[in-house]
């Protein structure tokens, strides 16, 4: 845990809470939305085109903070949060919290915390969706329910979900809270905008 957030700045540590909180906000409306209107419209597997929303607790946050373990932070608290608030899943939520930030930060860990933009930032994104689809796949029975093919499909628009709703998404959050001059100080502000 020390290698994870033994060198954090306090500015960072505020600024990853208020951010994670933030998504957990996010996290229960989108949670309310699911329940409401893409559970009973959008069938098994096309809903899981919806799902990227979930990852960006873990990469909005490490993409501004760019700390060891900040992917992992972001998504336990803002879970935390979603579940605390009163969602439909419970503490299940903070296992899919737990997953989804552990594989996001296992590729940042793999780039040694050295790179959170870029082709790293995506393949982060791509396998936290990964590992979301495989703990549902378990925790829900998919494999019982449905064919592995259609589980398969799950998979693969939970990636691309990850990939724009999570990733792209959180990049355009990020960018627009830079401009606003509230991330001075930190590592994002200090590096010129990249293109999404």
């Amino acid at each position: 845990m020390s290698r994870l957030f033994g060198n954090w700045k306090t500015r960072e540590i505020v600024v990853a809470a208020v951010l994670a909180v933030a998504c957990g906000v996010i996290f229960w409306a989108w949670g309310l939305l699911w329940t409401a209107v893409f559970e009973p419209l959008v069938p098994f597997p096309i809903h899981y085109a919806l799902v990227g929303i979930w990852m960006m607790g873990g990469l909005l946050v490490a993409y501004v903070v760019r700390r060891p373990g900040a992917a992992l932070l972001g998504e336990l608290v803002a879970a935390f949060v979603s579940m605390a608030m009163g969602n439909q899943w419970g503490f299940l939520t903070m296992a899919s919290g737990l997953v989804q930030g552990v594989g996001s930060e296992l590729v940042f860990a793999l780039a040694r915390w050295r790179r959170f933009t870029g082709l790293v930032f995506y393949a982060a994104a791509g396998v936290a969706g990964a590992f979301s689809i495989v703990l549902d796949t378990f925790v829900w029975s998919y494999y019982a329910v449905y064919s592995w093919s259609s589980v398969l499909v799950a998979g693969i628009l939970s990636v691309l979900s990850s990939l724009v709703l999570g990733g792209v998404v959180s990049q355009i959050m990020a960018k627009a809270l830079v401009q606003t001059g509230v991330l001075s100080g930190l590592e994002i502000s200090r590096q010129k905008a990249e293109r999404v």
